[in-house]
């Protein structure tokens, strides 16, 4: 244990000193504020001068402000998403990579330090430091959210995509961690990021086939079904769900003109996890933790 907080320790020293996770917070903390100030302006500006509803009525400005307090937090949700993986991909690059490739892990395992306490020190140090940088870009989002209103009924749902969006990056961070530990850190990155993007295409696949988009073929389904329990599935909250049906209410389909009914529509749009797709992300998390454990013990330093 003691070995584990030093190697960890250690490690948060050195990922302070790395200039690029100060750049990626400091680009993302700045999207953020432009994001809420760009929505507030918009919504101060054009909102009252334009017609939301049916026949060119104006819409319920009760139901405009839901509107953009939605699509704050869903854009506030893709930016999280987007620099959560960015600095996953940052740490997993480097905090085990370079100590391998400098040589500094031999110089660590001549002292009482086990490969067991080296693997969880690094990956404690890696976890914390995903954590502190996304969690506080979530805090000046939920500040931001002031300019919204309180924003009471949506902290909830900012929260939980807060912590969906770390649970995700932290999966793709221990890949790349593993990864880093037998192949070049750039070459890591790269299949990291194709192996995201393919999970990414079947679960979208698979959503799509369960809301009823893709017919009902039966060798189809069976293997995306198979595909579905292959790869991990990306946590997320129920935010882009509850902007969509604010959408829609704003801007009902035409009742007249054939296509899908709203249920349908609103089937398509992910959801908040399940049950069962958190257990799937702590096995994954649990896997992909144990491989970078084995590739740390078989890696020859």
């Amino acid at each position: 244990m003691n070995g584990a907080a030093s190697v960890a320790r250690f490690t948060l020293i050195e990922l302070t000193r790395r200039r690029i996770l100060l750049v990626f917070f400091i680009i993302g903390a700045a999207g953020i504020a432009l994001i809420a100030f760009g929505l507030k302006i918009f919504s101060s500006s054009f909102v009252t001068n334009v017609s939301f509803g049916p026949e060119g009525t104006t819409a319920d400005p009760a139901k405009v402000d839901r509107y953009l307090e939605l699509m704050f937090v869903t854009d506030i949700v893709g930016v999280l998403g987007l620099f959560a993986l960015l600095i996953a991909f940052a740490i997993g690059m480097t905090v085990i990579y370079h100590d391998l490739d400098s040589g500094a892990a031999v110089a660590i395992f001549s002292k009482p330090v086990t490969r067991l306490a080296f693997a969880v020190g690094k990956l404690l140090a890696a976890a914390l430091s995903l954590v502190a940088i996304v969690g506080l870009l979530g805090i000046e989002a939920r500040l931001l959210m002031f300019l919204f209103g309180s924003g009471s009924d949506l902290q909830l749902t900012l929260w939980v995509e807060i912590v969906a969006q770390v649970g995700n990056a932290l999966a793709l961070m221990l890949l790349v961690m593993a990864l880093s530990t037998f192949m070049n850190n750039i070459v890591a990155a790269v299949v990291a990021f194709i192996y995201h993007g393919v999970a990414g295409a079947v679960v979208g696949l698979h959503q799509a086939l369960v809301a009823g988009f893709l017919g009902d073929n039966g060798v189809l389904k069976v293997g995306l079904d198979i595909a579905y329990w292959l790869v991990p599935h990306e946590l997320t909250s129920d935010a882009q769900r509850q902007l969509a049906r604010a959408g829609l209410e704003l801007f009902p389909p035409p009742s007249d003109q054939p296509g899908p009914d709203v249920n349908q529509v609103l089937a398509s749009v992910p959801g908040a996890s399940g049950t069962a797709d958190i257990l799937w992300w702590v096995f994954v998390v649990a896997l992909f933790s144990a491989v970078v454990y084995y590739t740390v013990r078989r890696r020859q330093v």
